[in-house]
């Protein structure tokens, strides 16, 4: 930094604009105005001292001229102090005040005791320099040379007199000629002004590496302060991503599920995430980018996002985790990668389907049982190398059983003697209590680490999740020759169902139109031996399964019949299972262990 700031400004020159937006300069300011009345307080006690010195004949000056001068002097030092409520509205002329008030004091104090205050002259120099105004600094120094002299020039005629002063004094016949008065400004008080000047050159030289160095405080300052508003709004933009809001899905019974994550710094790596597919897949994603702070953190969006659209277009885990690591191995300069457990949820039969790149284990408790961990096969982590393979797996998540995932925050938070949180830790506590929900798990553990680690720092996000399978209404079968006699039966079986948990007749006749048209199906075109109708209704939701042993048949994955045309124009076929897709929320099939399956929704 050079003797100039910006705009042309000098040093020392106060930089309004500046001042106004950094505080730092007005607290100093503020500071150096406290500090110099007390500085002058002190001044003012040793004026009074001198007094009572003199009236104690320690000092030669004459008593009236002490009876006056004195208590000008300590007024001089005290005002300051007095007008220090006002400080404020004074604004920048209370620095002004102070000096002239501690240069007329010095001056008064330097008329009656010369000899004893020539030190004295160096105080508004050095009170000064502490407000970093060269202004100001200036101002002083002119002032205590004019004053200086002013007093060194009335000193030969009032009060004490100074022998320095005076070549061959004598103090019972004390002369002033013009040789003594030459003297005097020639060989003493011009010296004292030189050294005066000298000493307050040392302390601008002093005061401007200070302020140099306040000025980058002050920039350092606003750089950190922008930097924690940026790392604040960025921390709440990552807690807003994160599903935050529990319960999270307060009409479904069937679940119970909740996350939390506390990040080792602001911004963190982990992320977690859960939403629905559809109205019967459930979606939980769990993960672990390298590194911390705002580099993971963004890296954590992006992967977080990918893999979110990949889901909800269909794909299963597997796919989904190969589609997301090729697409973050591209440009990815800064060779970061993610550790990832995701899973899909079907939430009507609690079969989970995941896949693992390089993620922890996750732990499960089944309702009679205690936490133990599902040791999976890890695949490559993801944005690791570009077309790597994954394998998936099925769970059965029964009802009661509790599902615990997690990053290696949990097991790798350390303690003061450097010792690992770890897995048989974290099962212990998990175990503590087995009647807790899944809040009540992961506060449980997050309570254990941190009695565990005591006031060590976190060097790593914590991040869990936890989901239940919880009690519902109970599902109830009918088994059915696939004959079209059995149609009334179960049409019969439905109704009654629905009624007794309060469905409206709409509903009813709904339900009964679309049972009617799947199992017409059934019996017709299957070639089945054997039919099953499952039903469960859990508060304003039934969900309907038709079950046969028959051909491999996907009726929604035929192409809808064009509505527009006459009945002699359509092709044949259709339009039953077209209007039962209409009718109802959702309809799915899938084939599994050579039986078709088919199931409505319908919500009232």
């Amino acid at each position: 930094m050079g003797l100039g700031g910006p705009a042309g400004r000098r040093w020392g020159e106060i930089d309004t604009e500046k001042e106004n937006i950094n505080p730092i300069f007005l607290e100093n300011e503020r500071e150096a105005n406290r500090y110099s009345c007390r500085c002058l307080q002190v001044m003012a006690l040793i004026a009074a001292l001198a007094w009572l010195l003199n009236l104690l004949d320690i000092f030669i000056v004459p008593p009236v001229v002490m009876n006056v001068s004195m208590p000008v002097c300590i007024f001089s030092f005290l005002l300051p102090s007095m007008l220090k409520s006002r400080m404020n509205r004074l604004g920048g002329w209370f620095q002004y005040l102070i000096m002239g008030c501690c240069i007329l004091g010095i001056t008064v104090l330097s008329i009656a005791i010369p000899k004893h205050t020539v030190l004295a002259w160096i105080a508004p120099v050095l009170l000064s320099c502490h407000y970093y105004s060269r202004k100001l600094t200036a101002s002083a120094l002119v002032a205590s040379v004019v004053c200086l002299y002013v007093a060194g020039i009335a000193s030969l005629f009032v009060g004490e007199g100074d022998p320095n002063l005076i070549n061959a004094f004598r103090a019972e016949d004390a002369v002033i000629t013009s040789e003594v008065f030459r003297e005097a400004v020639l060989f003493f008080l011009l010296p004292r002004s030189a050294i005066l000047v000298g000493m307050a050159f040392v302390c601008i030289t002093v005061a401007k590496r200070t302020r140099s160095l306040l000025e980058k405080q002050a920039a350092d300052s606003s750089a950190r302060q922008r930097i924690e508003t940026e790392l604040n709004v960025a921390t709440q933009i990552q807690a807003d991503m994160l599903p935050s809001i529990f319960p999270a899905f307060p009409e479904r019974s069937e679940f119970d599920i909740y996350a939390s994550m506390t990040p080792a710094k602001e911004v963190g790596g982990d992320f977690y995430d859960f939403f629905l597919v559809d109205d019967d897949h459930l979606a939980i994603v769990i993960a672990d980018v390298s590194g911390k702070g705002v580099p993971a953190a963004l890296f954590m969006v992006i992967a977080k996002t990918l893999l979110k659209n990949a889901v909800q277009v269909g794909l299963s885990p597997k796919d989904a985790l190969e589609k997301v690591n090729n697409q973050l191995c591209e440009n990815n300069e800064a060779e970061m990668f993610v550790t990832v457990w995701i899973g899909v949820y079907q939430i009507s039969t609690g079969k989970l389907t995941a896949a693992n790149a390089g993620h922890e284990y996750p732990a499960i408790r089944r309702a009679d049982g205690r936490f133990e961990l599902f040791k999976d096969q890890h695949g490559f982590v993801l944005a690791g190398m570009e077309n790597a393979r994954y394998r998936e797996y099925e769970l059965e998540i029964g009802v009661g059983d509790t599902l615990f995932v997690y990053t290696d925050g949990v097991a790798e938070a350390t303690n003061a003697a450097n010792d690992l949180y770890g897995t048989e830790r974290m099962l212990a506590a998990l175990n503590q209590n087995p009647g807790l929900g899944p809040e009540g798990l992961l506060h449980q553990v997050k309570a254990d680490i941190d009695c565990f680690v005591g006031a060590s720092p976190q060097f790593d996000d914590i991040t869990m999740l936890s989901l239940q399978r919880k009690q519902t209404g109970a599902e109830q079968s009918i088994q059915v020759a696939p004959k079209l006699e059995s149609i009334p039966k179960v049409c019969e079986f439905l109704e009654q169902i629905l009624q007794d948990h309060g469905a409206p007749l709409k509903i009813v006749s709904q339900v009964n139109i679309a049972a009617d048209e799947i199992f017409s199906n059934i019996v017709r075109y299957s070639g089945a031996e054997a039919a099953k109708v499952d039903c469960k209704v859990t508060g304003d939701w039934a969900i309907i399964r038709f079950v046969d042993d028959g051909r491999p048949y996907d009726p929604t994955a035929q192409p809808e019949p064009d509505t527009t045309l006459s009945a002699e124009e359509r092709e044949i076929g259709g339009l039953g299972i077209f209007m039962v897709k209409k009718s109802m929320d959702r309809v799915a099939y899938e084939y599994g262990d050579g039986r078709n399956i088919l199931t409505i929704e319908k919500r009232w």
